[in-house]
């Protein structure tokens, strides 16, 4: 959830304890530690719900911790691994900060190229060519995920599983994880938080925060960090309430078919693929691709969008409407089905049952929702580079021209915005997942299968 400017800042900071790195091996680092969740949600949510009797009886058998993974573990997470491994290639691909930050200039991907034809050389025809071979990419890496099989990188927390304990048998798996998280992902942010209060002259205070209100050194910025906040919020809350009420009917007419397939009155999944295909895919088309559609398409009477400040909350909108559907979608299916029916006998039709019942029941996933496409908003910089000029400048944007010119302040400057945006994420973060669980211990539904969607 954090932005890809923050996760290149923190890796550049890694990166300086060891003399620094090559832009190449930065870039890797930076996607390693962008993606290591992936992996996690993924493989980590099919692995807590596979049949541990099978592993009971090999241990009792005399079959190690080694050979039960690789004969019975590993083969039945073939397909969340295959996933998860096409989400990182998809999510790679489209590292648009990471790349323009860490590059240097030096390495260059679809992306960056379609940036550079487009803003530097305004060559429409070859952003479109290569916006066309980002898609076709995208499109690629969509089916791979699919392929063999849905496994989903859900926020969903309903189901209850049985949750084995760590015993001296995983010590040494255990150790591997923490070093590695300490180490991958712990280090680097703490090493910017800490930065962040360490101004040019190597004084410790508050001085990088209070030059906030400043343009940096030699008036580098259009506007100040508060000017770029004020942008950033206004466009944080149109584009949640688009994402959230379209991301919400999409849950509910995907929740809707899953039922009916479940009854036995949809006969096939076309409809369901069709919906979550569409829906899901700008998870992994670029932002950069996204914002370029719009400067093509709008048009005629549509025009006078492209000087809106409007259009780059529509941009992040539909970059967020994937997350919602994540986040909602299996919670809608996960919904007492008795309480629904007793509904539909008291007249009630499909869309009261919805707003009375589901979202009732669903009220914490719904904050969830709320908050990741909100985050999405706030740390978006692919499609806000393209769509946003002068004083309209977002958070993630200012945060970019104060890494590329670091001379005097400004570096500092963008380590006290690194800061800022590291609390904000990890506090809505560790919020909605306490809520969640809280709500979850609250209300245990009664155990069923819950399907789920591809990405």
């Amino acid at each position: 959830m954090l932005p890809s400017l923050v996760v290149a800042i923190a890796i550049t900071q890694l990166a300086a304890i060891f003399g620094g790195l090559n832009p190449i091996a930065a870039i890797i680092l930076a996607n390693v530690f962008a993606n290591y969740g992936v992996v996690v949600r993924t493989v980590g949510s099919q692995w807590q719900l596979l049949d541990g009797l099978s592993e009971e009886a090999a241990e009792v058998a005399g079959a190690g911790r080694l050979r039960i993974f690789f004969k019975i573990a590993l083969p039945q997470l073939a397909t969340s691994i295959r996933a998860s491994s096409a989400l990182i290639v998809l999510y790679c691909a489209s590292s648009y900060g990471i790349v323009l930050s860490l590059g240097g200039g030096q390495v260059n991907t679809l992306e960056t190229a379609i940036s550079t034809a487009v803003l530097q050389r305004l060559d429409l025809q070859q952003g479109v060519l290569l916006a066309l071979l980002q898609i076709i990419f995208s499109l690629l890496a969509f089916t791979a995920s699919r392929w063999g099989g849905s496994n989903p990188l859900s926020f969903d927390t309903a189901q209850k599983v049985r949750v084995k304990q760590i015993d001296s048998r995983d010590r040494l798996a255990a150790i591997f994880v923490f070093l590695t998280m300490g180490f991958l992902i712990l280090l680097p942010l703490l090493i910017v938080m800490w930065k962040a209060f360490v101004d040019s002259a190597g004084r410790f205070g508050f001085k990088n925060f209070l030059l906030l209100q400043s343009r940096g050194t030699r008036d580098l910025l259009n506007i100040t960090f508060f000017d770029a906040s004020l942008n950033s919020l206004r466009n944080l809350i149109v584009a949640t309430l688009i994402s959230v009420l379209v991301g919400g009917v999409v849950s509910f007419l995907l929740a809707e078919h899953t039922r009916s397939k479940n009854l036995g009155l949809a006969k096939n999944d076309a409809g369901g693929l069709f919906l979550d295909g569409i829906f899901l895919l700008p998870i992994g088309v670029s932002a950069v691709v996204v914002g370029f559609g719009y400067l093509i398409t709008l048009t005629g009477d549509l025009a006078w969008l492209r000087s809106s400040w409007l259009l780059v909350p529509l941009a992040q909108s539909v970059l967020a409407i994937p997350m919602v559907i994540r986040v909602l979608y299996p919670a809608l299916v996960a919904v007492d089905q008795g309480t629904r029916e007793q509904a539909m006998t008291d007249g009630a039709s499909k869309w009261r049952i919805f707003f009375g019942v589901d979202l009732k029941m669903i009220r914490p996933v719904v904050k969830t929702a709320i908050a990741f496409s909100a985050l999405v908003s706030l740390g978006e910089f692919g499609a806000a580079s393209l769509l946003a000029f002068g004083d309209q400048s977002t958070i993630p944007m200012l945060m970019f021209s104060l890494i590329s010119r670091p001379g005097g302040d400004n570096y500092g400057m963008a380590l006290a915005v690194a800061f800022i945006l590291i609390f904000i994420t990890t506090v809505i973060v560790l919020a909605v997942g306490s809520d969640t669980r809280h709500d979850s211990q609250r209300q245990q539904p009664e155990k069923q299968s819950v399907p789920s969607l591809p990405l």
